[in-house]
């Protein structure tokens, strides 16, 4: 007998996906971007306090760490978020399932951390990792409610939850540094949010899981999941593998300085790409049976993320290691150039960016799996090549693997998913034209302001003429989109407030 589905019904009602879409998309921007300027902050603080040695040691053990963490995680969360119809058996079994594999691989981590420290010319990072692999059952335990409440468009609830976590999390590391702890800081700061995730997650869901473990369930699970998990150990590697090359090779500080320039290319990621991605998978998943419509999707969930991506890139590599000395001081200065080179590849971390949702939607996980597997070997051989020769060729090896595979997922989506790629090309090229000759400008008026000697105000100068000019060159070359974007957002506001009458 099948298993009746959960009771909650998707928030939004009868509200149609677009909308639905729209909003969760929405609350999870306010959600990132809150996050993301919060932790910011807090790292900013951090790096001031400790510096690029501590990040480096701490930087060394989050590589094994996360192995652990995906693995804890086995890939449950996307399980569970994909499913059309969400069955009591299938969301506690998976909570349990997901609870054995974390309690293994925290045991395995614990085992191997001293090995990998030794291996790493390392010994502090052995303690850090068998202290965080204390706490994977305890983040493995919030990956279904959270994911319950992604695929009911709970958006709003995360995006509170996030911004409490951040600022609990970060105060406390701040607290520590403050007290002398050292990198241990940053160790609290981790276990800290890990906990009060899940805690707010289960508070959130109201949803309690059966004492039920099912077999044949858990062989769906792990069909689907040794692929799902396989590729984001496969992802998370791609960049996080040169961390363990550049650690044996020129020592901690300097992976504490690659680290930096990696965190302020992701934190554009968190705050455009990460919102829009979690929407992306639950979107595209109901429209499985419509490739027509998952190509539309497709391609607008492309188009807004490079209106947001390409400019944020385009302008911090003119502007990189500005930014960096100012907000992080002198001892940080190398990396800015680090951080100017792998601004580089805005197109191909926007193109390749939701290839995973879209396969996953229409249950191809093994392709997913290729593509990671096909970018991690060109990393890690390019990276080998560039080792010698510093930091800036290593992030250079990145750049070009990154443009090397460019096709490859593309080409599957329009095998597979039926994603119209000349959809594609045209939501990225206007975007793209329009962020490259915003930079050009931007470095031609470099020397201009050059005569101002504060440094802030200099900056503040040129991001005001980079986001002016921008906005005047999207409404000359890219309307259209900005046309479509605003029908969206009237749309979704006009159904707000008739709902609040």
């Amino acid at each position: 007998m099948t298993a009746p589905p959960l009771p909650n019904p998707p928030a939004g009602g009868g509200a149609p996906l677009r909308l639905r879409s729209a909003s969760a998309a929405l609350w999870s921007i306010l959600r990132v971007a809150g996050g993301s300027v919060t932790s910011f902050v807090l790292f900013l603080v951090l790096a001031r306090l400790l510096g690029p040695t501590e990040f480096g040691v701490f930087a060394l053990a989050g590589v094994v760490v996360e192995i652990g963490r995906i693995v804890a995680g086995a890939g449950v969360g996307d399980a569970v978020t994909r499913q059309p119809t969400l069955t009591e058996a299938f969301a506690s079994t998976s909570v349990w399932f997901a609870l054995l594999v974390s309690l293994v691989a925290g045991g395995l981590l614990a085992a191997v951390a001293p090995f990998y420290a030794a291996a790493v010319h390392a010994p502090a990072v052995a303690p850090i990792i068998q202290a965080l692999a204390a706490t994977l059952p305890i983040t493995a335990l919030g990956v279904v409610p959270a994911a319950r409440l992604s695929r009911d468009f709970g958006h709003r609830t995360l995006a509170w939850q996030a911004l409490l976590t951040g600022v609990v999390a970060g105060v406390v590391a701040v607290a520590s540094a403050l007290a002398g702890f050292g990198v241990w800081s940053l160790v609290v700061q981790s276990v800290v949010g890990g906990v009060m995730s899940t805690a707010l997650a289960w508070r959130a869901c109201r949803w309690r899981p059966q004492w039920r473990f099912e077999r044949s369930l858990v062989r769906e699970l792990s069909h689907f999941n040794l692929s799902m998990t396989m590729s984001q150990l496969l992802w998370m590697l791609l960049g996080r593998v040169q961390d363990v090359f550049i650690g044996r090779a020129y020592g901690a500080a300097e992976v504490g300085r690659y680290r930096v320039a990696w965190r302020l290319i992701e934190l554009v990621g968190q705050t455009v790409l990460a919102p829009i991605g979690s929407v992306a998978l639950v979107t595209l998943s109901r429209l499985d049976e419509d490739r027509a419509a998952l190509s539309r999707a497709y391609n607008r969930f492309v188009g807004v993320a490079a209106l947001g991506v390409f400019p944020l890139l385009a302008g911090f590599a003119v502007l990189a290691e500005d930014v960096v000395v100012l907000l992080f001081g002198a001892e940080w200065a190398g990396a800015g150039a680090v951080a100017r080179v792998l601004a580089l590849m805005a197109l191909p971390f926007v193109m390749n960016f939701f290839s995973g949702p879209a396969l996953a939607a229409v249950n191809r996980p093994g392709l997913i799996l290729s593509i990671a597997a096909l970018q991690f070997g060109l990393t890690l051989g390019l990276t080998l090549i560039a080792l010698p020769y510093g930091l800036i060729a290593v992030a250079a090896a990145y750049v070009l693997r990154s443009y090397l595979t460019l096709a490859y997922p593309q080409i599957l989506l329009s095998r597979h998913a039926g994603v119209d790629l000349r959809g594609t090309i045209g939501a990225v090229i206007p975007p793209l034209v329009c962020a490259v000759g915003m930079a050009v400008a931007v470095w031609a008026a470099r020397p201009i302001v050059g005569g101002i000697e504060a440094a802030a105000l200099r900056l503040a100068l040129l991001v005001a003429l980079g986001g002016a000019l921008y906005g005047l060159l999207l409404l000359l070359l890219a309307r259209r989109q900005l046309v479509q974007l605003w029908a969206v957002a009237g749309e979704l506001l006009g159904r707000r407030t008739a709902a609040t009458r």
